[in-house]
């Protein structure tokens, strides 16, 4: 690999930006492609919806922010919309129909987080273990 730095851009990068961004010594990789730990604001839009907009026209809050959209709604706010969804999604809670995201959210709102590299299985069993609990 090189020694290069990434810069998460959404695409279509303008000539001007990759120019820039190329002789600044950066790769540029889309900004979809980007890790969920690394903020991505350059050339994100700001006029996007909330979680509870985005929400409400029946996207997975799961996938907020949209693709070039920074995010307007803080993590907190994320964090219970995933878990509100997911409560709604599977009412039976068995975690086998909820994402690794959701699963998280359920995690953490629950003041129990999980390791960042759990990996499914461990989560689902975190998952019944709280619900069993309560």
């Amino acid at each position: 690999m090189t020694d290069k730095q990434i810069a998460y851009e959404p695409h279509p990068v303008s000539p001007a930006r990759k120019a820039e961004l190329i002789a600044a010594g950066f790769r540029i990789i889309d900004a979809v492609y980007a890790p969920k730990d690394v903020m991505v604001h350059a050339n994100l839009r700001d006029d996007g919806p909330t979680v509870a907009q985005f929400v409400a026209a029946g996207y997975r809050a799961a996938n907020y922010p949209p693709s070039g959209y920074a995010s307007r709604s803080m993590p907190e706010e994320i964090a219970e919309a995933i878990t509100a969804q997911a409560g709604a999604i599977a009412p039976a809670a068995s975690g086998d129909q909820m994402s690794d995201d959701e699963l998280r959210a359920a995690l953490t709102a629950a003041g129990k987080p999980p390791h960042p590299q759990t990996g499914r299985k461990k989560l689902i069993a975190q998952y019944l273990a709280l619900k069993a609990a309560q």
